[in-house]
């Protein structure tokens, strides 16, 4: 149980959950910060749109993290679902990413270049590998 001295499950969750809220409020409110590592000048306002779009999901799922990471029954009990949601949304970005590099015209998808697109995937890797390696290599942190 996350509850004992040995499992870290709390402290990955108030750590994560934070860098969440922080993330998702920056790309809802100034979107351009990302993108601007991502897609040259003038940024496309679908390209706006789409990263606050993505900034709202990132930051309901701090929240998440946050809820999860009290000390309480009901709380440590959510927490595999929850770390299941956070993998799994982070692992559906991933495959989009590499499909769109692999199969998609990167030519200029919502401003995006390849090199954009790589540096997202970069950025998101550690991330989905280190949850998978939680969920499948320690379930019994949880």
């Amino acid at each position: 149980m996350s509850s004992s001295p040995a499992s870290p499950m709390r402290s990955l969750f108030l750590v994560e959950g934070l860098m969440k809220l922080a993330g998702g409020l920056m790309f809802m409110v100034s979107p351009q910060t990302p993108l601007s590592v991502a897609v040259a000048a003038p940024i496309p306002p679908s390209a706006l749109l789409l990263t606050r779009l993505l900034g709202t999901q990132t930051f309901t799922l701090g929240i998440s993290m946050l809820l999860a990471s009290a000390n309480t029954p009901t709380a440590v009990s959510s927490r595999r679902i929850v770390y299941w949601t956070v993998f799994a949304r982070d692992a559906t970005l991933v495959t989009a990413l590499t499909l769109q590099l692999w199969l998609g015209d990167n030519t200029g998808a919502l401003g995006f270049s390849p090199t954009g697109l790589r540096s997202w995937l970069a950025e998101l890797m550690p991330f989905c590998l280190g949850h998978l390696w939680v969920l499948l290599a320690k379930p019994h942190w949880f």
